[in-house]
């Protein structure tokens, strides 16, 4: 999505057919938003997203095979997430993703329009961090460090590690135990410079000094490649060789 003018792409991924034709509804009733596919379990919905740009994701948790968590564990950089679940139980976890909002079936049109309209208020938050990343490079993000924060230039950030409850963010010269995800964090760096390589790893591209299919290296760390991420990290370290040659 270019600017918030433009429809949001949406993608259903739901295994039961009527929650999936509820949604549907809903977003056939709803300005703005338009429906790329539909897909009823996380494989089908990864195949989907490698050749439709997607903006808003209704995403069931309790999916056959993949849950919904584990989808978004492969995710490089993941959409706007609407969680719609018949399992109250999964909110707490689901929350650490970042997500727009946590919906309980079966789904209100009330219930909807409230999570839709959070999903365009972060839209829009994204194109003016978009738009502040274009015109400077060296944007700064705020971490917590329990009872204080520190705010520094994301261009000096080396690579994020998950550590439990807290992130390990490293400087070239220190460390810094800050109290988040990874998936928050990742969520408020700029998008073209850093890369997920592993579902406890972040590295900001500028670092990455050699890489196979299996590690980058990252600065003076060498660093693992994920299973699942290494499709796509390969291709976008490729792409990047290429670009630059």
């Amino acid at each position: 999505m270019e600017n918030i003018n433009e429809k949001l792409s949406c993608l259903v991924v739901d295994d039961e057919q009527p929650a999936q034709w509820v949604i549907t509804s809903y977003i056939s009733e709803t300005a703005n938003l338009e429906l790329a596919a539909c897909a009823s379990d996380a494989v089908e919905a990864l195949e989907i997203m490698k050749t439709r740009a997607i903006d808003l994701l209704f995403l069931d948790i309790n999916l056959p095979g993949l849950n919904g968590l584990e989808m978004l564990d492969t995710l490089e950089f993941q959409p706007m997430v609407i969680f719609t679940t018949a399992y109250a139980a999964y909110a707490a976890e689901s929350f650490e993703y970042n997500v727009v909002d946590y919906l309980v079936k079966p789904v209100t049109k009330q219930h909807f329009e409230r999570a839709v309209a959070r999903a365009f208020e972060k839209a829009r938050l994204r194109e003016v961090i978009e738009n502040a990343d274009t015109r400077y490079p060296t944007a700064s993000i705020e971490l917590n460090l329990g009872g204080s924060t520190e705010v520094i230039e994301t261009e000096n950030i080396v690579y994020l590690q998950s550590y439990g409850n807290y992130v390990k963010v490293f400087l070239e010269n220190r460390m810094i135990l800050a109290t988040s995800t990874t998936h928050q964090l990742l969520s408020q760096l700029p998008q073209k410079s850093f890369l997920r390589i592993h579902k406890s790893f972040i590295v900001n591209r500028k670092y990455i000094k050699a890489y196979s299919n299996n590690s980058v290296l990252a600065g003076k760390e060498k660093l693992p490649i994920g299973i699942s991420y290494r499709q796509s990290v390969v291709t976008a370290l490729n792409h990047k060789k290429e670009a630059g040659s």
